[in-house]
């Protein structure tokens, strides 16, 4: 395996408030976003008493948090096509109400979304996704990257 980006893994009391949960978290019962307890993908676990775990990538002076591995595989899928989509489309897309200003790829900062960093951004967050154990939420392997 190669060299796997600097993680670590927070806890927070809510994990949709992410920037990444209301894009990905679809709330299925007709029950507004916040307030719903039905989502596709499912929404994660919390661990006890410490909350929801937050994995964060750190990538090319930017910090990525994620509260599922869900979120983790759209941002991976949507960094990693050319051309780069829309904040606009990708909001339409998710409907529900939330323009294109709020959507999580509008609030990246630019130089991440420049072509060559972009890519680099997409390989980091691709070794974390390859470091984490199968069908868990976040559990990386030791390899938590060079501090």
């Amino acid at each position: 395996m190669g060299k796997v980006a600097r993680n670590w893994i927070e806890h927070t009391e809510d994990w949709r408030n992410e920037p990444m949960a209301y894009w990905v978290h679809l709330e299925l019962d007709g029950v507004a976003w916040h307030a719903s307890e039905s989502y596709s993908p499912p929404a994660p676990r919390a661990e006890g008493r410490s909350g929801y775990p937050v994995l964060c990538v750190q990538s090319q002076g930017f910090v990525f948090r994620f509260s599922s591995a869900a979120q983790l595989a759209e941002c991976v899928d949507v960094l990693g096509r050319k051309p780069l989509p829309t904040s606009r489309r990708l909001s339409a897309n998710r409907g529900g109400g939330h323009g294109p200003n709020s959507h999580w790829l509008s609030r990246l900062p630019g130089h991440i979304k420049s072509p060559k960093i972009r890519q680099r951004a997409v390989e980091d967050l691709r070794s974390v996704m390859s470091a984490m154990a199968p069908n868990s939420s976040f559990k990386p392997n030791p390899l938590r990257g060079s501090a």
